[in-house]
């Protein structure tokens, strides 16, 4: 058996070469351009942006943001504000943007991912879409990355749409996530991203009250990196040459080489930036320093 060799950081992703694997999460940096004007992307290589769906969003009743003792709960409900809107006036205010574009694709229907994608085409500004399944769909009340059969629907409509490359986002709350995947490459997709936020809830022990109007939210945590790591890995055993890209629990510079070893190709980063809006060159500083120490 030939010895492990660890990654290096020069990434790749849709026929595009990286000198950082590091990607903004969808819902942590809006459409790129704040943190564009506080000067956030230096070694960034993409963003993907917040949600867009067909009609816009107002999105959940606050109180939509509680934090944790090790992490952040949110629900923010997709709020945004319409596919032909985030056309016409979002993207061409980031087509200057020092990194690459990738849209977020939100859907209730299968057809409204598909027809999402479609309008999005007209804009020459994305090199390609995120699409996330993690959404409910709105005839079961489930969330579409649940059943390998919905993610090959929702996957094959959105082929259909556009020639861009995609990846689909992929849900850690419940079904087979490695079964989940397989059925998004072979449906057509370009890439999966491992994964969406993991449920969970705070509450108030005296009144039994929720932090959150809805009640639960998404998770994210550095607590979870180890249950990414094992997601990523296992589709990467079971799809070897299906690029992966990893979300979830990124707060070191080894967080960035471990999820690289795993299998990733590129590693999102999301709720650090609200703490570190500049992380992305801490992260890559502390990676490097590892690599050349290990030499």
């Amino acid at each position: 058996m030939s010895a492990f060799i660890g990654p290096g950081l020069e990434s790749g992703l849709w026929g595009r070469t990286y000198q950082s694997p590091v990607i903004v999460a969808s819902g942590t940096g809006g459409f790129g351009l704040e943190l564009a004007s506080m000067k956030c992307l230096k070694d960034v290589a993409a963003v993907v942006t917040k949600a867009t769906t067909l009609e816009p969003r107002s999105g959940n009743a606050p109180p939509r943001i509680a934090e944790t003792r090790f992490g952040l709960l949110n629900s923010i409900g997709l709020a945004n504000p319409g596919v032909e809107a985030v056309v016409s006036s979002i993207l061409p205010k980031a087509a200057d943007l020092r990194c690459d574009i990738i849209v977020n694709i939100a859907g209730a229907t299968v057809e409204e991912f598909a027809t999402v994608a479609r309008l999005l085409d007209d804009s020459p500004v994305p090199i390609g879409y995120e699409v996330n399944v993690s959404c409910p769909n709105v005839r079961s009340g489930l969330a579409f990355g649940v059943d390998p059969g919905a993610v090959a629907r929702v996957t094959s409509a959105v082929r259909s749409s556009t020639k861009r490359p995609f990846s689909v986002k992929l849900t850690p709350n419940g079904g087979d996530i490695v079964a989940a995947a397989l059925a998004a490459r072979d449906s057509g997709a370009d890439a999966v991203t491992v994964c969406n936020t993991f449920l969970g809830m705070r509450l108030d022990w005296r009144t039994g009250e929720p932090a959150l109007a809805r009640g639960t939210g998404g998770y994210s945590s550095p607590a979870l990196l180890p249950l990414v790591v094992a997601r990523v890995n296992q589709i990467s055993r079971q799809a070897p040459d299906f690029p992966i890209i990893a979300s979830g629990g990124v707060s070191r510079g080894e967080d960035l080489l471990e999820l690289m070893a795993a299998g990733a190709s590129m590693v999102e980063v999301g709720t650090l930036l609200l703490r570190d809006p500049w992380c992305a060159d801490r992260l890559l500083a502390e990676a490097r320093r590892l690599l050349e120490e290990d030499l």
